[in-house]
This record gives C-alpha cells, sequence and structure tokens, in this order.
C-alpha cells in the first residue's frame, strides 16, 4: 500500500469509528439496567479508542509523532509494570468467578471481560517495547525515527 493510500485509509477509517462511537454512546436504551447500558458505552468507548488509535498511525505516517525523553519512558515504563501487576490480578479473581458463577449470561460477561483483560497484556507488553523504541537516545535519534516509521511501497520506488 502506498502512504497516500494508506492515509486516506486511515481518515476513512477514523470517521467511521467516530460515527459509531456517537451512535454507541447515544443508544441509551435502558437507563435501568446498569449492565446494558455498561456494555453499549463500553462498546462506544472502544470504538473512540480505535479512532484515537487510527489518529496516532496517522500522525506516524505523516511523520509527526516525536521520540519520548528518558525520564518520561520511565515513568511510561513504571506505570505500565503497575498497570500489568493490576491486570494479573483481576484476571484471576474474573477466572475465579467464572468457575464459581452458575448463571450463564453473567459467564459471557465475565468471559468477555477475560478476552479484554488478555489482550491488554499483550497489548501492554507491546507498549513497554514500543515506548523503549521510541525514546531518545542523543546519538541514534534519526536512526531510530527512520527504523520505526512505517514503511510504504512508494518509499521503495524512492531508493530506485
Amino acid at each position: 500500500m502506498d502512504k497516500d493510500a494508506f492515509i486516506m485509509q486511515l481518515r476513512q477509517m477514523i470517521e467511521i469509528k467516530e460515527k459509531i462511537s456517537e451512535l454507541l454512546m447515544n443508544v441509551n436504551c435502558c437507563p435501568d439496567n446498569s449492565l446494558l447500558e455498561a456494555l453499549f458505552h463500553g462498546m462506544a468507548i472502544d470504538a473512540k479508542k480505535h479512532s484515537e488509535i487510527f489518529k496516532g498511525l496517522l500522525d506516524r505516517a505523516q511523520g509527526i509523532n516525536q521520540a519520548i525523553d528518558e525520564e518520561r519512558k520511565q515513568a511510561i515504563l513504571s506505570s505500565v509494570n503497575k498497570v500489568l501487576e493490576l491486570e494479573w490480578n483481576v484476571k484471576n479473581q474474573t477466572r475465579n468467578v467464572i468457575d464459581r458463577v452458575s448463571d450463564d449470561k453473567t459467564k459471557r460477561v465475565l468471559t468477555s471481560i477475560l478476552g479484554d483483560i488478555q489482550r491488554h497484556e499483550v497489548t501492554l507488553k507491546d507498549l513497554q517495547s514500543f515506548s523503549e523504541d521510541m525514546a531518545e537516545d542523543q546519538e541514534k535519534i534519526i536512526d531510530k525515527i527512520w527504523k520505526y516509521s512505517i514503511k510504504f511501497d512508494d518509499d521503495e520506488n524512492d531508493e530506485d
């Protein structure tokens, strides 16, 4: 995929995800049922999150993202480690409840949450690695920006 097509595709996906988020936030189907409200609201938040991630990829494709300094990197890594510990705890508690609860609807909701937690662990580990990669190193900052920038099909043509 060439860079312009990628950027155009991201812009379309951002627009769609923002619309999905807006629609789900406005469902307001069951104000007296906090579980249904939470499930719709959670989906809306996920759509908004996806939109923001697409925006981050768009910034990256356009070369807007900046490296982070060492102090910021350490703060990020410390926070991620704490979150990983907390997620591990909640994951174990959720598994315990799933094993002990008999209501199928409750099990389905909890199993969905467990899947989210497991995906969060993978994402958090990726964030650790990505934060390391995008940290400033005065001697190699240009190399890192090049190394971790998105490569496009049309970049290969520029080298000819």
